[in-house]
């Protein structure tokens, strides 16, 4: 607990919070200028998953590992009689947490329809919310990945390899069996089984239940916590240096 509230008070004051609510109004205004009020629901989630979602995170875990290096290279860090697999592991989790509030601000913008023009509104006030956070939960096994890219490589590089597939792969290999086992595919197909958006953005109508909405959820899972022992196996090979 002690790891998380003081990865929490570095985010304070910080430009990454501002990104939380900049990043999802930005969707939400192009989505409106694209798709006027019709559209604008379904492709505030389209853009969001495929476009800006995977950059927001790469950008986050970028100035996340910034923090830490201008702040003497992780020496306080290295330097404090604390275990770096917690310290990896409380980062992870508060910059999730960071995602998750950016879900919110995301719902309330696509919320904004169903005030304005409920006659047009594709989707209800809860499935905005549930829909923004089914594709964080689909997406956050790419956070302990960027973190990894950020601290070998630095900022430009995560942002370019998160960002690229995020936009190419679901169209490419979105309508294939390949999708499944592709896991820049996975917010794609929680979007098209939950909200009724196909992988290349068009509208097929609000999808019905179906419990195989989980699965894209649970790979999601899986991988990130595979990735986050992994990153963190990796950051405690500080402890040596």
């Amino acid at each position: 607990m002690n790891y998380l509230k003081a990865e929490h008070l570095k985010f304070k004051r910080t430009i990454s919070n501002k990104l939380l609510f900049a990043a999802p109004f930005l969707t939400a205004f192009f989505a409106w200028i694209v798709g006027g009020f019709y559209g604008f629901q379904y492709m505030t989630f389209y853009w969001w998953y495929a476009f800006l979602l995977p950059g927001t995170i790469a950008i986050l875990c970028s100035l996340a590992h910034q923090k830490e290096e201008r702040a003497g290279k992780y020496y306080s860090v290295l330097s404090a009689p604390v275990s770096l697999k917690q310290f990896e592991y409380a980062k992870i989790l508060i910059l999730i947490e960071k995602l998750l509030v950016a879900a919110v601000f995301l719902a309330i913008f696509a919320a904004v329809s169903n005030l304005i023009s409920p006659a047009l509104a594709v989707y209800s006030v809860g499935r905005n919310f549930i829909g923004s956070v089914a594709l964080i939960i689909a997406s956050i096994w790419q956070v302990p990945l960027c973190l990894f890219l950020a601290r070998r490589t630095g900022l430009l590089l995560p942002i370019a390899v998160n960002t690229l597939p995020g936009i190419l792969m679901p169209s490419l290999v979105g309508n294939t069996a390949l999708a499944w086992i592709c896991p820049y595919c996975w917010a794609a197909k929680a979007a098209e089984l939950l909200m009724g958006i196909e992988s290349n953005g068009t509208f097929a109508g609000a999808a019905a239940f179906s419990w195989s909405v989980f699965l894209p959820l649970v790979f999601s899972v899986i991988l990130y916590i595979l990735l986050t022992l992994w990153d963190a196996a990796d950051f405690s090979k500080k402890e040596g240096t």
